[in-house]
């Protein structure tokens, strides 16, 4: 495809229409002013051919339209129809009135091309835009994340194995008697509703189409060469089977397939007192000074928060350029692991300590403990809170703790006994490797500064909050890779939406006066040197 970066000029009529139709203090005249998107030009040269196919639609129409459907909660066709009428549209993509507008599927294609490396990288384009306004101080860190639904109905398991295995049916040759026979089989699974019966016969029958999908994915193995559409249903076949180890247990940690549909998604960690969602979590950075976000990470559902810390971070320091001074995230990110990797890296620590195991029942937990370390760290001694001593601590290296273990004569007769240990022999008390660092942190959030982190925390709420209310409670697409895309394109949005308002407010109090009567914000004259 052709492209060419042309000059754009404006009709007159155009120019009368903008002036007199879209007031000064418009939110898309405010971001045309003071958001440049020219940047993507060059980002996407190398997609393009000066010579050969059909000339292309201009990208940064096509990424401005992308912006107008998360502003005003559009669909592909939705937005291009609404720019049709609307001068307020007009005037932001920058398009005459006589011009034609591209065709909804070229947004389709626009995004599809560029990719989730290069939707970063469209990310990065505006957070440069942040840095060099000096909106970024890289001081405090906040991280935080919240569930965005699938957009699907999650099968039942049974309901769930005969779908997969109707698409694998169907990608097979109709002949061959092996696969004729398992078609029958099927049709017969299909009629039988002994499941209505009892739990018995629910259990054999689910084991009966546990036994036909095995089948289905030996033929499909056996296959030299395999079409994507009998890869695919393959992979299904073998994830459902592995969902099957353990269909039925509890206080597993499951990875289960919900949909073939979208077998990315996966239950959400339930909150208290709320229904778990089957879905994606979004994680964001947010540097503390002006709200700007500074990474995007969108995993699996059943991802635990811990887990995405260090990815984070990492995230955080490729697009700033150097790490942050301070974290500040809650509880879910605690681990010893995430702890001992701030302190190497000599970032301060102020992610929330949660209540020791026990504290809320009124139970003795280890911080009730006196603990004694020698100058390598290893704990040497603990006294309990009746003053009983233990020493020579055992490692475990399943749990990466040391142990003490008080006798039972230690504890025998003990007052404290009921809050304490409910064991016939003594108490045991374990002591992960990282727990002076859980107690430094413990300490610096008791301190006016860890508390002051904690309150500042809560403003990334706020970026939570202005995507859910524009639609950003639900996927629009379905697939890891699509929503990692998208997780980009709301980054995006936040920022630019979050810069304009900053730059309005400056500069409204340094007129004194107010902006919306005639006056305009300062363009952006960064330059369009894409993000590296």
């Amino acid at each position: 495809m052709q492209h060419k970066n042309l000059p754009r000029t404006p009709s007159l009529y155009d120019d009368v229409i903008g002036a007199s139709y879209v007031p000064s203090d418009h939110p898309l005249r405010k971001i045309h002013a003071a958001v440049d998107f020219s940047f993507v030009h060059d980002l996407v040269a190398d997609l393009y051919h000066e010579d050969n196919g059909r000339p292309a639609y201009n990208p940064e129409v096509l990424l401005r339209l992308i912006f107008l459907q998360l502003q005003y909660k559009l669909s592909d066709r939705a937005v291009i129809e609404r720019a049709q009428t609307d001068h307020a549209f007009r005037f932001f993509l920058g398009v005459d009135w006589n011009a034609e507008l591209p065709h909804a599927t070229s947004l389709t294609r626009f995004r599809g091309r560029l990719g989730e490396e290069r939707f970063k990288a469209v990310f990065h384009g505006f957070l440069r835009q942040a840095l060099e306004r000096k909106l970024v101080s890289n001081k405090r860190l906040l991280i935080d994340s919240f569930n965005v639904q699938a957009d699907i109905a999650v099968p039942g398991f049974r309901a769930l194995l005969d779908r997969i295995i109707t698409r694998a049916l169907n990608s097979l040759d109709s002949g061959g008697a092996d696969v004729s026979a398992l078609r029958a089989e099927h049709e017969a699974l299909r009629e039988d509703k002994s499941y209505q019966l009892g739990a018995e016969l629910r259990k054999q029958l689910l084991q009966e189409w546990l036994a036909l999908a095995e089948l289905v994915a030996e033929e499909l193995e056996g296959l030299e060469r395999p079409t994507a559409a009998q890869a695919e249903s393959l992979e299904l076949l073998n994830d459902a089977l592995e969902r099957s180890a353990h269909h039925g247990k509890r206080n597993v940690k499951k990875d289960d397939l919900l949909s073939d549909v979208d077998p990315d998604a996966r239950w959400g960690r339930r909150k208290r007192g709320k229904q778990a969602q089957a879905g994606y979590s979004e994680q964001l950075a947010v540097d503390d000074a002006h709200g700007i976000v500074t990474h995007v990470e969108v995993l699996a559902g059943n991802t635990d928060d811990s887990e995405a810390l260090v990815k984070v971070v990492e995230g955080h320091e490729e697009s700033v350029g150097a790490a942050p001074e301070a974290v500040v995230a809650d509880s879910k990110y605690q681990s010893g692991e995430n702890r001992a990797y701030l302190d190497d890296r000599q970032i301060t620590d102020h992610i929330a300590a949660p209540t020791p195991k026990g504290g809320k029942q009124g139970k003795f937990s280890v911080t009730d403990f006196a603990v004694e370390f020698d100058g390598e760290g290893k704990p040497t001694a603990a006294l309990c809170p009746a003053g009983q001593l233990s020493e020579d601590p055992a490692w475990r290296k399943a749990t990466h703790a040391w142990v003490f273990q008080f006798t039972k004569a230690q504890c025998e007769g003990c007052p404290l006994r009921d809050r304490c240990s409910k064991q016939k022999r003594g108490r045991q008390l374990s002591v992960d490797q990282h727990y002076p660092l859980a107690e430094k942190a413990r300490a610096r959030q008791a301190s006016a500064e860890g508390q002051a982190a904690q309150i500042a925390r809560l403003d990334i709420e706020r970026q939570f909050a202005y995507q859910q209310r524009q639609g950003g409670r639900r996927t629009r697409y379905r697939g890891l890779a699509k929503n990692r895309l998208w997780g980009w394109a709301w980054g995006m949005y936040l920022n630019i939406t979050r810069m304009t308002r900053i730059l309005w407010q400056e500069a409204s109090s340094d007129t004194g006066c107010n902006l919306g009567a005639g006056r305009a914000l300062p363009a952006y004259s960064g330059g369009s040197v894409p993000a590296k």
